[in-house]
């Protein structure tokens, strides 16, 4: 009776569905530059989220179930930027001085992310701060240059769902410096579609992002889904400035999920004189 007992009990939390409140991600990228002046620039990013109702992870890719199951969230995320660069420049064009420059960036956001039927809204505001400091080296003299720079930065997006795996929003992404006129609201859409394809299992995943005003920047992405566990994806990301080249930047990403609680991924870039490399872990419960 007990090992009858026993075999119930497995059964039954083998066919149960693994569900969680609580999401961790961090990730840390290295950008190699193809320039002789540019020695280091390293970022970090962590993000946690938290779903107001335990987020089912039963049906459809295990990266996508919070999205599926219109599980509504706050979030806050943290993202560290290290730059170090060194380079000679022309001294009154007889000679030359070493100049030394550390930039370090901190930016934290927080959010919220809202699903009420077909209805969806997304806000988040954001605090960030530059700390630069440039040190120039002539002969025996030198001179420090220091300087701190504060910046805000917002987002609103409303949309809806058509369909239960589909959606469509836009609103405004802006920021706002303490520079004088240093300041953007673009007009700013997303979309994102997932989807069945192929044999049981496996699945699509379609985004795309953009927002136009000053500095026109957007991405397309796609994720295929072999199994529930297992993606391979790319990405594409362009960024225009007005009187300036624009940017492009290719993306290869992959992810796999250990078990449901966690998952592993990396992804490499490629851009114009810049590539990128990054690893990314995902903790839930």
């Amino acid at each position: 009776m007990k090992r009858s007992l026993l075999a119930i009990a497995i059964a039954t939390l083998a066919s149960s569905s693994f569900a969680y409140n609580v999401q961790l991600d961090g990730g840390f990228s290295y950008f190699d530059h193809d320039n002789d002046f540019i020695d280091t620039d390293n970022q970090f990013d962590i993000k946690g989220t938290y779903y107001f109702n335990p987020v089912q992870s039963k049906t459809g890719p295990l990266n996508e179930a919070a999205f599926l199951g219109h599980n509504s969230n706050v979030y806050a995320k943290y993202t560290y930027n290290y730059m170090e660069s060194k380079d000679y420049i022309d001294d009154f064009g007889n000679s030359y001085a070493l100049a030394k420059d550390e930039r370090e960036i901190h930016h934290v956001v927080g959010g919220l992310e809202y699903f009420y039927e077909q209805f969806y809204a997304n806000a988040e505001v954001g605090f960030g701060r530059l700390k630069d400091e440039s040190e120039y080296r002539f002969a025996n003299a030198k001179t420090t240059v220091k300087d701190d720079y504060d910046v805000t930065t917002y987002r609103a997006l409303v949309g809806f769902t058509p369909i239960s795996n589909l959606l469509l929003a836009a609103g405004v992404d802006g920021y706002y410096g303490e520079n004088d006129g240093d300041d953007d609201a673009a007009f700013a859409v997303t979309a994102k579609y997932v989807a069945p394809v192929g044999p049981s299992g496996q699945y699509v995943n379609l985004e795309a992002n953009g927002t136009f005003g000053d500095t026109d920047h957007y991405e397309i992405g796609a994720d295929y889904y072999l199994n529930k566990a297992f993606s391979i994806g790319t990405a594409y990301e362009r960024q225009d400035e007005k009187d300036t080249d624009a940017v492009d930047y290719f993306t290869l990403r992959t992810k796999y999920f250990i078990n449901d609680v966690a998952a592993v991924g990396s992804a490499i870039g490629f851009g114009d004189d810049v590539q990128a490399y990054n690893i990314n872990a995902t903790f839930r419960f």
